[in-house]
């Protein structure tokens, strides 16, 4: 069943946002989570989210917007509790280069958002501004200092 074109906007855009997101917030495992969730969404919603302009970008602000409001009931929660929570490890199959996933991660997290999404996810400069709710040049600004900034830290064959 392809309930009207999202199974195969799911298996088109799929990885490119998983890269995305693991970029965007450094951890794989909370990325497919985040993923996971923002296509359930996307499903839930389908009729609209097919409609959007840019569907891909779509599910990628809903999975940053998750990611913020889960940070947000874990500090929250951090605040109450003084217990230390510890990360399962990630997985040794990553999409991405544990180096390059080092520097992205290093990163501001503005910047290494945009890259994430004009990189990782090949979203156009528009797409990346409506997803992340910034402007053009802002995308632009930070898109050109995040890949400054690894061009400086890694060798020339693990640049993007």
């Amino acid at each position: 069943m392809d309930d009207d074109g999202f199974d195969t906007f799911y298996r088109r855009t799929r990885d490119a946002c998983y890269r995305a997101l693991i970029v965007a917030v450094g951890d794989p495992l909370e990325a497919e989570d985040l993923l996971s969730d923002a296509y359930l969404r996307a499903l839930a919603r389908w009729t609209r989210v097919r409609q959007h302009p840019r569907p891909q970008a779509w599910v990628l602000r809903t999975a940053l917007n998750l990611q913020r409001d889960r940070w947000r009931r874990l500090r929250r929660f951090a605040r109450l509790s003084s217990g230390q929570q510890q990360r399962p490890s990630p997985p040794p199959d990553l999409p991405v280069e544990p180096r390059l996933l080092a520097a992205l991660t290093a990163l501001p997290e503005q910047q290494r958002r945009v890259v994430a999404l004009r990189v990782m996810a090949d979203l156009d400069t528009a797409s990346t501004a409506s997803a992340l709710g910034i402007s053009t040049n802002t995308v632009t600004t930070h898109l050109r200092r995040g890949l400054t900034a690894l061009r400086s830290s890694l060798t020339p064959n693990e640049v993007l």
